[in-house]
């Protein structure tokens, strides 16, 4: 030990590489003994120096001042800063690979991480910590996660993958882009090598991570993930899914317009048009003495929900009085009502809340995104097909809201012969021709038109009980639905003779790859007693036909 020492020392004599300063609050000086035991828990940026060189000494107040400027760190987000003097502990130097002073090394869980290569200014130092202090952010239990602050996004410009640990510890400071995968998914493997491209877009901007389900099967049923890849913007607390094209751009672009306000300006004149067309709106009335913590607040709520929730606002008094609000004030106009919030808008989390439990809309306004998803459930919907370059069409629409209403307020009074009520919905037929025309036989001049659907099992119910197509008004839709649910009317299929003979088949063939999947040895055994009887009737006969052949080559001979 002492000659170990005694070379180590000589060493640093002779380089002369370093000096520093003596540790102060914000920087803990370690030994030997009480190295392991800092460095176990959360992250440690470790400075390894040489009181007697003139380059430690000159890091020294450098390093003090980023020490001190984040000295808060070690509360909010468990990152600390320590510091060893190898001519003291000169083993310890030794035991982590120090060779030349001063050197800079990040622990994390006492195993090293990296050392630090850059040149040593304040700004290069600070850019290391705050990168590494969000990229090994453990919050102390005792710490609340407003208390922590700002955490910077993707320092790295990587892809961070995630695992139980991590996704818990660091997903809570946002924003993070995550895509839920698993190994063997092909689209997954597709998307790889642009989803590094994306980390590098949105350095500094958005964390960008992946997460796989196979081995985090826990998180991935928690978040309900349902299919491969699933990618999810995830910021104050709650998601929003990606739904369009997974390129660079289209993710950059959705990314980037997700984390700022996405508060819309209304004028009194655009309110009667947004009441009439739009599923649901929310709009802010506010003025000059608004404060302006309760505009922040709005202003998130918009990223939270960001193209999931329209959020409008304005400072037009008679905008206010068209609404019958007072400043400020947070109305949702949605299903031909209007809600205002009834708590302070000072409460973030409650107003958090109270937009998530109202935000969806009692008759539901079909799009490219979300058809798809919602016709595919289980279950039948009263469905609205409207032209809505008709003027007929703004009527039929809130028609069919007020049924839905009355529909809904009545059904738990009653018993049905459906498993679930009704779900409402209003297609765009200008958007959907070919599968109004094909599965309704309807043409776009008897539009607007109501039908009862299910998709899942491609059936619907094209008329009442007089054999003509339901009016749309509320008496006759109720009853419409009120015969339907009793089992008086019948389902036709959406389906031509074409469509149906194919799908036919395709269950056929469905049944037998399910007992091929469950079943291999027997539906291996029935396959090879199924090739040899093909075998055994074509070997069969060809003896009997050479039997004949020679008998009639025979007889031929014996002609002759």
């Amino acid at each position: 030990m002492y000659i170990r020492s005694s070379i180590l020392s000589a060493v640093i004599a002779i380089a002369a590489c370093a000096g520093g300063a003596d540790a102060s609050a914000a920087s803990q000086a370690l030994t030997g003994k009480t190295f392991d035991a800092s460095i176990a828990d959360g992250a440690t940026f470790v400075k390894f120096y040489s009181s007697e060189c003139e380059h430690s000494k000159k890091l020294a107040p450098t390093w003090e001042e980023v020490a001190v400027k984040h000295k808060d760190l070690k509360r909010t987000t468990g990152f600390k800063f320590a510091e060893v003097n190898c001519l003291t502990e000169a083993d310890l130097c030794e035991d982590n690979d120090v060779v030349s002073y001063p050197t800079m090394q990040l622990f994390y869980k006492g195993k090293t991480v990296t050392k630090y290569k850059k040149r040593r200014t304040i700004e290069n130092l600070t850019e290391f910590v705050t990168a590494y202090a969000a990229e090994f952010i453990n919050v102390p239990s005792n710490v609340n996660a407003k208390d922590v602050g700002e955490v910077r996004a993707n320092a790295l410009g990587k892809v961070v993958t995630l695992d139980a640990d991590s996704y818990a510890r660091r997903t809570p400071f946002g924003p993070w882009l995550i895509e839920y995968y698993a190994p063997w998914c092909g689209h997954c493997k597709a998307l790889a090598p642009i989803y590094e491209q994306l980390a590098v877009a949105l350095k500094d901007k958005v964390n960008v991570a992946k997460i796989d389900c196979t081995t985090n099967e826990e998180i991935c049923q928690k978040a309900l993930i349902r299919g491969y890849p699933t990618i999810r913007l995830h910021q104050h607390g709650e998601s929003i899914e990606y739904r369009k094209q997974r390129s660079v751009e289209a993710m950059t672009e959705f990314a980037l317009a997700a984390i700022v306000p996405s508060v819309k300006p209304i004028t009194l004149e655009q309110l009667p048009e947004i009441r009439h067309t739009k599923d649901v709106t929310f709009v802010y009335v506010h003025d000059a003495k608004t404060q302006p913590e309760t505009t922040a607040l709005i202003e998130r709520q918009s990223q939270i929900y960001y193209e999931t929730v329209d959020l409008y606002e304005s400072q037009d008094p008679e905008l206010a009085r068209e609404l019958s609000v007072s400043s400020p004030s947070l109305t949702v106009l949605k299903d031909n009502r209007q809600y205002t919030y009834p708590g302070s808008l000072t409460d973030s989390a409650a107003v958090q809340e109270w937009i998530k439990e109202i935000r969806k809309p009692l008759v539901l306004s079909l799009t490219n995104t979300n058809v798809g998803r919602f016709l595919s459930q289980p279950g039948w919907v009263a469905l609205g097909i409207v032209d809505p370059t008709k003027p007929a069409t703004v009527a039929a629409r809130r028609e069919l809201i007020e049924t839905a209403h009355k529909y809904k307020s009545a059904f738990p009074e009653r018993e049905v012969a459906v498993d679930q009520p009704l779900r409402f919905a209003i297609l765009d037929a200008t958007q959907w021709e070919s599968y109004v025309r094909g599965a309704f036989d309807l043409e776009m001049i008897n539009l607007p038109a109501v039908f009862v659907v299910n998709s899942r099992e491609e059936m619907f119910y094209p008329h009442g009980l007089d054999g003509r197509r339901v009016p749309l008004d509320q008496e006759s839709l109720l009853a419409y639905f009120a015969d339907i649910e009793n089992g008086v009317l019948t389902p036709k299929s959406m389906l031509s003779l074409p469509q149906k003979a194919f799908r036919a088949v395709q269950k056929r063939f469905q049944v037998v790859f399910r007992f091929s999947s469950k079943h291999p040895m027997i539906s291996m055994a029935i396959g090879t007693a199924f090739v040899l009887a093909i075998m055994r009737k074509i070997g069969g006969g060809a003896p009997e036909e050479a039997e004949k052949k020679e008998e009639n080559e025979g007889k031929d001979i014996k002609q002759d």
